[in-house]
């Protein structure tokens, strides 16, 4: 989801519901970017997360081939190219914590 269509859901929100909660989460170690939005509707508090990071483009394996030598891998990320997720929860009472909602319980999405 880009940025204008997200802009777009937020209007969309604000208008039906108001009084929008907004939280912004940055981390540096995956570089990911988590914004998120609170609202109360009909179905209780609902919670929209939008999790946005730079795109992956290279991914190297780095090991040894000695006995007990160690490996880890090393990510090479997109200055300009981004990826985003989009996640919906619900608050539960009885978890006392969020639950995710499964979006294909709203059906298919229209095609643009």
């Amino acid at each position: 989801m880009n940025d204008q269509r997200w802009e777009e859901v937020l209007k969309k929100l604000d208008r039906q519901f108001g009084g929008l909660e907004f939280d912004e989460i940055e981390d540096e170690e995956t570089h990911a970017v988590v914004e998120s939005v609170i609202w109360r509707s009909p179905m209780g508090r609902m919670k929209l997360a939008r999790t946005t990071r730079p795109l992956v483009v290279d991914k190297k394996l780095h090991y040894s081939n000695r006995a007990g030598g160690g490996s880890y891998v090393e990510y090479v990320y997109s200055d300009t190219e981004t990826t985003s997720r989009i996640r919906l929860y619900r608050w539960s009472d009885a978890l006392n914590d969020w639950e995710e909602i499964d979006a294909s319980a709203f059906g298919e999405a229209p095609s643009r």
